[in-house]
């Protein structure tokens, strides 16, 4: 019997407006509000697919941290955990010091994916 999980629970802290521009862009793109895993996979897969993502990756970071007020928690399939992993890695040889790699990157994905719309 195979007990591998095939997705994981990620939660991430957002600024109150960008949760509001996030959900009115899944609306709007068809993806209604039980979508936000598939656009958030798709936004994150196209953000790490750019050779210099990394240099985008401090506007994930600089964002007023007591402005994180808003919880989210979404699915992400293992290939897209994997590029994450991968992201973070790059991100750390880059910039040791670094904290909340991660989430800065989901953010900067999201401030990415919402500049193209």
């Amino acid at each position: 019997m195979n007990t591998e999980r095939k997705t994981k629970k990620i939660t991430v802290r957002f600024p109150k407006r960008m949760k509001s521009e996030m959900q009115l862009t899944l609306v709007k793109g068809g993806y209604g509000l039980n979508g936000k895993s598939r656009w958030l996979k798709e936004s994150i897969s196209t953000f790490l697919k750019l050779k210099d993502f990394i240099d985008y990756v401090d506007q994930g970071i600089n964002i007023n941290q007591a402005e994180l007020s808003e919880v989210e928690a979404f699915y992400l399939d293992i290939e897209t955990i994997q590029m994450l992993k991968d992201a973070y890695l790059q991100v750390r040889v880059n910039n040791p010091l670094f904290e909340g790699i991660q989430s800065a990157l989901i953010r900067t994905a999201v401030v990415y994916q919402l500049m193209l719309k």
